[in-house]
């Protein structure tokens, strides 16, 4: 009778978790009340989310001071005739690195962040020179311009209307249409973070955290490697995603790189700035991040940053990231995180500001 009451004891607790961890609504309630140091609360991450996620805290060279040096406002402010709508990733609003706002934009009155994830409305003020800037990290490229969902995501509030969006994922020739639907995906049935919900639910606790670290330690120190989906540097001295050094993931800075591959990028490319520059914005401007193993373990690097900003057929300005920062003799990557440091942030900042400073003299 025992073992029977307990055996159903533990299916309705495992379906109860399974459902928790594929709802999204839940998982945000979960998480907000679970945002604590307490017992029960999740894992802080203090140190870099590399450092984090492989439980590598007690190793100093992987945490050391966060740069926080303010970014500087430009020297030459210029008029503020300018609105810049950025589209980017976590570069931009990473929580170790100081936000962004209009002061440190030279030229910019009106300042509009565009999140990746969450897309945007938008609509142009023709008084002002509208400026469209596209920032994305190495690592996503080929993910998201593989496709144009940009189109979709990214719309005029007036004129709005569903674009169909040819997709070509995994960089193969099957042909994905946009959600005859509006806002409905078949993916918005299942939680891409299936995984990471459960292990959150079932191992994420504080008070837990003392056998992970132990674990961590010991594939450190004894066996020179780190957990999960990181792996160390050749150098001993940073922490990469893995996915970034795979030699088959499609984010890696070593995965062969095929030239259709770059022609569909640099045609998708083309595509998004028409599409742009006919909705009335004034220019469209191209900023890759690089990997940070892309800078910090160039051997073998793909070349995939040059290759697209270097095609002589790609129509979109190039504000040209990977070479500034692989001539840098200053550290722009914290060692245990996937972005930059503030070093990192400031240099992109005084690259974008030499651009805009152009713009506003037109």
């Amino acid at each position: 009778m025992f073992k029977k009451t307990a055996s159903y004891f533990f299916i309705l607790s495992g379906l109860i978790i399974l459902w928790l961890s594929t709802s999204r609504a839940a998982m945000k309630y979960i998480t907000d009340k679970r945002d604590n140091d307490e017992w029960y609360g999740t894992y802080q991450c203090m140190h870099g989310d590399l450092t984090s996620m492989c439980y590598l805290d007690i190793v100093r060279r992987f945490n050391p001071p966060v740069v926080m040096a303010p970014l500087k406002k430009p020297a030459i402010p210029g008029p503020r005739n300018i609105s810049l709508y950025l589209h980017g990733d976590s570069y931009m609003y990473c929580s170790r690195t100081r936000r962004l706002n209009d002061s440190v934009f030279a030229g910019v009155g009106n300042y509009y962040f565009i999140d990746r994830n969450h897309g945007m409305n938008y609509h142009l003020d023709s008084s002002k020179k509208n400026i469209l800037l596209i920032e994305v990290s190495e690592r996503y490229l080929r993910a998201y311009f593989s496709g144009l969902q940009i189109l979709d995501e990214v719309c005029d509030s007036v004129v709005r209307k569903k674009t169909i969006a040819l997709c070509n994922n995994d960089f193969n020739n099957q042909i994905i249409y946009s959600s005859i639907i509006p806002g409905f995906h078949v993916n918005d049935l299942f939680n891409k973070y299936i995984n990471q919900n459960l292990q959150c639910n079932l191992f994420n606790y504080n008070f837990i955290m003392p056998l992970f670290e132990s674990k961590a330690a010991l594939n450190y120190y004894v066996f020179n490697r780190a957990s999960g989906d990181v792996v160390i540097s050749a150098d001993k001295n940073f922490l990469f995603l893995k996915e970034t050094v795979s030699l088959t993931d499609g984010g890696s800075s070593y995965v062969q790189i095929k030239s259709d591959d770059v022609i569909r990028l640099v045609n998708n490319f083309n595509v998004i700035y028409d599409h742009y520059r006919q909705n009335g914005f004034s220019e469209v401007y191209l900023s890759i991040i690089p990997n940070s193993a892309t800078i910090m373990q160039p051997k073998g690097y793909n070349n995939l940053i040059p290759q697209i900003q270097n095609d002589q057929n790609l129509k979109m300005k190039i504000i040209d990231v990977y070479d500034s920062f692989r001539k840098s003799t200053v550290l722009l990557y914290q060692p245990g995180d996937t972005h930059w440091n503030n070093y990192g942030k400031q240099l992109w900042l005084d690259l974008v500001n030499e651009k805009l400073l152009m713009e506003t003299s037109h």
